[in-house]
């Protein structure tokens, strides 16, 4: 058995962690009882922000900085480390949240740590934002480990979301080509720096209200502008001009849940009454972060095994099982009679959805 490369270990339990994270909320669908005395609602929300989601983004990147930053990867030892650091989390947040919040600030810690000396030892100018995200999101958890839960909440989400404009916008219009390119098909994309920066301020403004004003008239108006921006720069990777495998078509799909995410906020300032402000994090959670991590993991496990673009049908049904998952629980706010069934399915879809993954990739994900 070779050495075992980050992405394994950390992918791994990110996807046990969202499946068994959710069977735990599941039951709180139906039984108001089990969210009282389990506080499912804090479960739900820390296992996704401060606990499923930082396993991800150490296993993706431990695994790519190193070839960003041309630097020898972390030890096996420092990332062994932190793996067991993320389980003691883990652990505790069964039993204290103030202590599990505290140690999920400690591994977010950690982890900037070693992305830092990857990106300032390496030069790497490009990076840095990743490195601002990351101290975002590491404070988010610390702060939420004092007790200031709910603009904590909404300040780690927009740090993942914002790590998923970053690597989602370099993943996917280069696998768009890639995959083009294999299929014998010449795709080429004509990046906008204006446009890059435009949809970067934009987004940066919408969600710097939206974490500290959320209900105001002015969030619902940037976030309309910070969709439109969104919308060009998703729409100038061209994903209708070329073939495109499951998991390169996941990553456009992913990335179009942040536009309906902006969306739906607007929806909830025109019609407050309507529509709740749940859906638009939602629309984030379970779509875009649901569905990106799933097919940037699938991408760089395949690319790791040296079968970049293989989908077998159970990847396949990954998808449409994750899909499935956020469109379901949009149903439940658009349908608030039937909302304990559609977030019942939208539960039960995406733990099938992470069980494909752990599936699909048993082999590679072990050795």
């Amino acid at each position: 058995m070779g050495v075992r490369r980050p992405y394994q270990q950390f992918f791994l339990l990110a996807a046990l962690d969202a499946m068994l994270g959710i069977a735990v909320w599941l039951p709180g669908t139906f039984m108001p009882e089990w969210q009282a005395a389990l506080s499912v609602r804090d479960w739900h929300r820390d296992t996704l922000l401060f606990a499923t989601m930082p396993a991800i983004l150490a296993g993706f990147l431990l695994t790519a900085l190193p070839r960003w930053t041309g630097r020898p990867g972390a030890s096996p030892v420092l990332t062994g480390a932190l793996s067991c650091l993320w389980v003691c989390m883990r652990a505790a947040l069964l039993f204290s949240r103030p202590i599990g919040l505290g140690l999920a600030a400690a591994f977010l810690a950690g982890l900037s740590t070693l992305a830092s000396v990857h990106v300032v030892a390496g030069g790497d100018r490009r990076n840095l934002k990743v490195l601002a995200l990351l101290s975002l999101l590491t404070a988010s958890a610390a702060f939420a480990a004092t007790g200031a839960t709910a603009c904590s909440y909404r300040a780690a989400l927009v740090s993942l979301l914002g790590l998923v404009m970053v690597i989602g916008g370099r993943v996917t219009p280069a696998l768009t080509i890639a995959f083009a390119e294999r299929q014998g098909c010449q795709l080429t994309l004509s990046p906008s720096a204006a446009v890059e920066r435009l949809a970067a301020v934009t987004a940066i403004c919408a969600l710097s209200a939206w974490v500290l004003a959320p209900a105001a008239a002015l969030t619902g108006a940037l976030c309309a502008i910070a969709a439109a921006a969104q919308s060009v720069r998703h729409l100038r990777w061209r994903c209708w001009r070329g073939p495109m495998s499951a998991s390169v078509a996941a990553l456009h799909l992913g990335y179009g849940w942040i536009v309906i995410g902006f969306g739906l906020l607007v929806a909830h300032a025109l019609a407050p009454a309507a529509l709740g402000r749940v859906a638009a994090i939602h629309a984030w959670t379970v779509g875009a972060l649901g569905t990106m991590c799933l097919a940037v993991m699938a991408s760089m496990v395949r690319k790791n095994s040296g079968r970049a673009f293989a989908g077998p049908p159970t990847a396949k049904a990954m998808f449409v099982s994750i899909t499935a998952s956020a469109a379901a629980r949009l149903a439940a706010e658009l349908f608030p009679t039937g909302a304990a069934y559609w977030a019942g399915l939208a539960a039960l879809s995406w733990a099938i959805a992470f069980g494909l993954f752990l599936f699909t990739f048993r082999r590679e994900l072990r050795t």
